[in-house]
């Protein structure tokens, strides 16, 4: 089970969070680390081919979410596939789970989606 600071009912686009914690955005809204001056936000699915949970599939398929960082001023974008972890601004920003669950009876509107991300300090190796 995923814990998450969850805002997305009480109407702000943004809200503090902690480092390392998983935390829990809808699309457009922010998740803001004040002292790392840093601000995550989900911007949408790019592209969701995951298997629907009421089918059998060969291939599991994949969802790819787009996110910005801004840090002091500098904003990147990034497209990252769920389970998977990139680096921006010297943090690592891994997408935990993509949710809601695919099926065949129900397409997802766009502003249903929630992501789970989680966002660390990047580690030199």
């Amino acid at each position: 089970m995923v814990f998450a600071v969850a805002l997305a009912a009480c109407g702000r686009d943004g809200f503090a969070a902690p480092l390392g914690a998983p935390i829990q955005l809808a699309p457009g809204q922010s998740a803001e680390f004040p002292d790392e001056n840093l601000e995550v936000k989900f911007v949408a699915i790019d592209a969701d081919s995951r298997c629907p949970s009421d089918v059998t599939c060969v291939w599991a398929g994949e969802v790819v979410v787009r996110l910005t960082v801004r840090k002091d001023g500098r904003t990147q974008e990034l497209g990252i596939k769920e389970t998977h972890s990139l680096a921006a601004e010297g943090y690592s920003v891994s997408v935990l789970q993509v949710l809601p669950v695919r099926a065949t009876s129900q397409p997802i509107a766009p502003a249903d989606y929630r992501v789970t991300l989680k966002v660390e300090r990047a580690t030199s190796q």
